[in-house]
């Protein structure tokens, strides 16, 4: 597993710590995969769901008030993480639009240092011990020693994600345009960073640095792209978010595990 963490700087000038850690060698996801729940749909079913003129654009759907940020801390697959049960809550019918923290999750999966995790380990976190509301933990606190007793009783009411590991590209195209929102690695630097006049970011080699969660597809100048909510506030993007095309997971899908994530055990 990899040991450091890339930084960069972003267009503000702030420093981001890059904390996607690939998987050690011959991992194999725990998870259900996608495929054998949900058969992957045809070119023809995604482009009916993507074209349906009652379809809302996720972007549209969830405004900006889910956009996260993780700030100077490797703590993405935490905020992946709340990101996508924030979102699942939503769709299954709970509408109190409760802010929740992606440093709680990050605490007790970075091994005692802040040197980022895998996307899988905040995914099963959540099964064992939920996430808490946003203002019980901050943040900066990212380790066990800093999460409240209070934090911890009541991210017990947040609790468990239905979560499938995806195998291939058409199973990640078929779970976005059936409404699922998947978690994914990319490679964060300067091109991602820079979005063309469609708003699509440009694309930097690697083997996968940061977590992020997409949460729709559509087609955008001709394009097929997967909407992204990034982890750095609004400042980011297009108001945090930007559309990838597949370009952007040419490396890291074959690094990381990709996982889409239907619903909350939670209920309304």
């Amino acid at each position: 597993m990899a040991d450091e963490i890339d930084e960069i700087v972003d267009v503000n000038g702030l420093v981001r710590r890059l904390g996607s850690l690939l998987p050690p060698k011959g991992f194999v996801s725990s998870m259900r995969t996608f495929e054998t729940e949900h058969p992957s749909w045809d070119d023809a079913d995604i482009k009916r769901a993507i074209t349906d003129p009652n379809r809302m654009p996720r972007r549209q759907l969830f405004g900006d008030r889910w956009i996260l940020d993780q700030k100077s801390k490797s703590s993405c697959n935490g905020f992946l993480v709340a990101g996508i049960l924030q979102k699942a809550r939503k769709l299954r019918g709970i509408n109190d639009d409760l802010l929740l923290s992606g440093t709680y999750t990050y605490a007790f999966i970075n091994g005692g240092r802040d040197q980022g995790s895998m996307l899988e380990d905040g995914l099963k976190s959540v099964g064992v011990r939920g996430v808490c509301r946003a203002d019980l933990c901050t943040w900066d606190q990212i380790f066990p020693n800093q999460v409240s007793a209070a934090a911890k009783e009541d991210a017990l009411k947040h609790k468990g994600l239905a979560c499938y590991a995806i195998q291939t590209k058409q199973g990640f195209r078929t779970a976005l345009a059936a409404g699922f929102t998947v978690g994914v690695a990319v490679h964060a630097g300067s091109n991602f960073q820079r979005l063309n006049a469609n708003g699509i970011a440009g694309v930097d080699r690697g083997q996968g640095n940061h977590a992020v969660h997409c949460d729709d597809i559509c087609i955008v100048g001709g394009t097929e792209v997967y909407d992204m909510a990034n982890s750095w506030n609004l400042q980011y993007g297009t108001r945090g978010r930007a559309y990838l095309t597949w370009d952007s997971f040419s490396q890291t899908f074959g690094n990381h595990t990709f996982y889409a994530c239907p619903s909350t055990e939670e209920k309304p």
